[in-house]
């Protein structure tokens, strides 16, 4: 079967085929005049993205996701002047394949946090989180007047995840006794429609974080996947880091948040409602998972308390 005859629900029953999709990757090694090597599929993530000889990687975009490889080609042309800290892929070639588009980029080397993060000392993890403020910094300086093809309507997006998020919350199961006062806390007074627009990577998880070992202790070294990106209010990229990883730890948000650029007295009351109204507003919202990452957080009974303890700084 062609790419291009594939429907939505075809492709997502057959995401997992991987003689499906080794084939569909060898025609494409073929038609890129590479030799004969070794394919394999990266594990994590629900895109087909394959490594070729440990030296590049392959990366598949179905057509229903243009924008996605449009945002991604974008993102990687314009940051690769601009950022010093860690390393990010080089696109090599752009192609079509099947009526499906693919990039070619060389391929990071290092360990994806994912399979890490459970055996880094606490020395490392507050070093990891000061680095990380620093980089997310780092990319926030890149001038948003680079990015076109990613300048989404900040202004009409999070209005609309605003408008949407009793529904939204609901589909994600969201404990009733939150749900009950969800209209009642978000105040939307807090929500900034005309920030100066920064480029929002979409997550720093630990699904995009790449390490290596430097003077016998793990160190981020790469960040990757720019498919999600878009401009918006710095403050809603912040929310990866510290849901995904820091899990309401005191010390790692605190050191994170500080790296970043925050002084002492931003670090406040306020600034914890906007990220917990960010975190609603979320286009991913998972409240239940990021209350199953932190132990204190499965006996709390509003909102207040839940911000208290996924921000806890």
């Amino acid at each position: 079967m062609l790419l291009s005859d594939l429907t939505y629900e075809q492709y997502k029953s057959f995401v997992e085929d991987r003689d499906f999709w080794d084939g569909k990757m060898l025609g494409i090694i073929n038609q890129e005049n590479l030799p004969e090597g070794c394919l394999s599929r990266f594990s994590h993530g629900s895109n087909i993205v394959y490594s070729y000889n440990s030296e590049l990687v392959v990366k598949l975009y179905p057509s229903y996701f243009k924008n996605e490889f449009e945002r991604e080609i974008e993102v990687l042309k314009n940051i690769e002047n601009h950022i010093t800290l860690v390393e990010t892929p080089k696109i090599l070639s752009v192609g079509s394949y099947e009526g499906w588009d693919y990039l070619v980029m060389n391929e990071l080397k290092g360990t994806l946090l994912i399979d890490l993060w459970d055996k880094l000392t606490m020395e490392e993890k507050k070093e990891l989180s000061i680095d990380l403020g620093n980089v997310i910094r780092e990319f926030h300086s890149i001038p948003s007047s680079l990015f076109e093809t990613i300048d989404v309507d900040w202004q009409l997006f999070i209005k609309n995840q605003y408008l949407k998020m009793t529904e939204n919350q609901k589909k994600s199961n969201l404990p009733q006794i939150l749900y009950d006062t969800l209209l009642e806390y978000v105040d939307e007074s807090y929500i900034n429609y005309y920030p100066k627009l920064r480029l929002l990577t979409g997550e720093y998880t630990p699904f995009n974080l790449l390490f290596n070992k430097e003077n016998n202790k793990w160190k981020l070294t790469g960040v990757i996947d720019f498919a999600d990106s878009f401009l918006g209010d710095n403050e809603y990229d912040l929310l990866g880091p510290i849901l995904f990883m820091f899990n309401g730890h005191i010390e790692l948000t605190y050191s994170f948040l500080k790296s970043y650029g925050y002084i002492e007295a931003e670090l406040n009351d306020s600034l914890r409602k906007k990220l917990m109204i960010y975190t609603i507003l979320h286009r991913f919202s998972n409240i239940n998972y990021y209350i199953s990452r932190n132990p204190k957080a499965v006996t709390i009974e509003s909102f207040e308390e839940l911000s208290n303890q996924l921000f806890n700084f």
